[in-house]
């Protein structure tokens, strides 16, 4: 691996892995409604920040976080080897989960199988609704905001068609702001609140969604705006130009930041290592690194992937499994900012989860009887820099409704004759039905 040669610098960062707890904001100030949304609002609920909620997240719901992680990024390998995906399985997992609730029969149970929450017994909704408050950080001290939220869009001509048990349920659970109005013009407004909600990071335009919203009878949204500031920051005087070996065997120069940090626990397998580099508010940015470039395909690994999202970086860890070491590391972390779209309806069936997007074979009762998911998109973007980390993702479902088959209809509800036939016109059977 061709690099730069790397001068020593006069001083390194050398810090402690721990990280503080955060200041206890309330009220949040960056995500406000815009003013343009006030005329189509049809409710409001209201998510406390910084609550902390006692109760634990439920080991088996976050085991489903991390198996559908783990199953989308691999599914990602598959068209993107040599790219750079970025997405959140947090902001994919809630927005299906709202889907969820409105489905039965085989859309569910696909649906269900999709996100794993078919692999153990909990409550979804209780859980969901307690990872949305524990999620909900705005701590401006340290310059560190996480926000999660859910909104409906319901096309004014269809709104009878929507339970009002289905919405009440989105608004108690998921915090859901509901909007109303028609819905193909409301692009702007649309962007607007997606915007608002991730600070205007990924700065989306009203263009992007009006085919989603030409014909659509109800849209689910998620949002996710993340900014985080590290416990002990990268100084800039100490980065560095360096070369990444890319993957596909080229070399690209780039900006290297360095610190280094004592007494901190790393995971070393025999071709790959993990660590952890704390943000605040109990935040983490992990790594899995492969020893070399020869090894990338660990990336890929869904072992090597399970241990990113699982293997706890500490001192009983340390005692358990003698591949937990403690050392002085020294981060050489390359600055990155990345953004990726996805089209989540064709990742979906080719995950083995067709019915929901089918036209005839979806069951969405709780939102239309002849309701579908037409378009689903995910879109994400994050960097790492000097200062800490900072992205946004959004996940829409919106769905259509079939309109039946076009032609002449012959619908059979008051007297008909009738008659059978062989392929050479012989009538065998012959009659009418005036009455039942």
């Amino acid at each position: 691996m061709k690099k730069i040669a790397l001068s020593i610098l006069p001083i390194l960062l050398l810090a402690s892995c721990n990280s503080p707890a955060g200041t206890n904001v309330v009220n949040s100030t960056i995500f406000s409604e815009p003013a343009k949304l006030q005329g189509y609002k049809l409710n409001a609920p209201n998510k406390p920040f910084n609550s902390k909620p006692a109760q634990a997240i439920n080991a088996d719901y976050l085991n489903s976080l991390r198996e559908f992680a783990i199953d989308f990024i691999q599914e990602t390998y598959k068209e993107e080897m040599y790219e750079n995906p970025v997405f959140s399985p947090m902001s994919i997992s809630t927005c299906y989960s709202m889907a969820v609730d409105a489905a039965i029969g085989k859309t569910k149970e696909e649906l269900d199988d999709l996100i794993h929450f078919n692999d153990a017994s909990f409550n979804r909704l209780e859980e969901v609704k307690n990872a949305l408050l524990k999620t909900a950080i705005n701590d401006p001290e340290n310059d560190t905001y996480l926000n999660l939220s859910q909104s409906v869009w319901i096309d004014r001509p269809d709104a009878n068609a929507v339970q009002n048990d289905y919405l009440k349920k989105l608004e108690d659970y998921y915090f859901a702001e509901a909007y109303g109005g028609e819905l193909s013009q409301m692009a702007d407004e649309f962007a607007a609140w997606i915007n608002s909600k991730t600070n205007n990071y990924l700065n989306v335009k009203g263009q992007d969604f009006e085919q989603i919203l030409a014909s659509a009878i109800l849209v689910l949204v998620n949002t996710l705006y993340l900014k985080a500031s590290w416990v002990t920051a990268f100084e800039e005087a100490a980065n560095t130009k360096m070369y990444f070996s890319n993957y596909d065997s080229t070399t690209s120069e780039t900006t290297f930041m360095i610190r280094g940090a004592e007494d901190c626990y790393y995971y070393k397998a025999s071709d790959y290592k993990i660590t952890s580099i704390p943000f605040n508010d109990g935040l983490e940015f992990r790594i899995l690194l492969p020893d070399n470039v020869s090894n990338s395909n660990v990336l890929n690994d869904r072992t090597a992937l399970n241990n990113l999202l699982t293997l706890p970086l500490n001192e009983e860890s340390r005692d358990a499994n003698g591949n937990t070491l403690k050392n002085t590391l020294i981060y050489y972390v390359p600055q990155f900012k990345v953004r990726t779209k996805y089209n989540l309806v064709d990742m979906f069936r080719a995950m083995g989860a067709p019915t929901p997007f089918n036209s005839g074979t979806a069951e969405f009762p709780q939102i239309d009887p002849a309701a579908f998911i037409s378009n689903s998109i995910h879109e994400a973007g994050f960097e790492i820099n000097n200062k800490g980390g900072e992205g946004a993702a959004y996940t829409i479902i919106a769905f259509d409704k079939s309109s039946g088959p076009s032609g002449v209809v012959f619908c059979c509800d008051h007297p008909f004759a009738y008659v059978v036939t062989t392929e050479d016109g012989i009538p065998l059977f012959m009659g009418k039905v005036t009455k039942f």
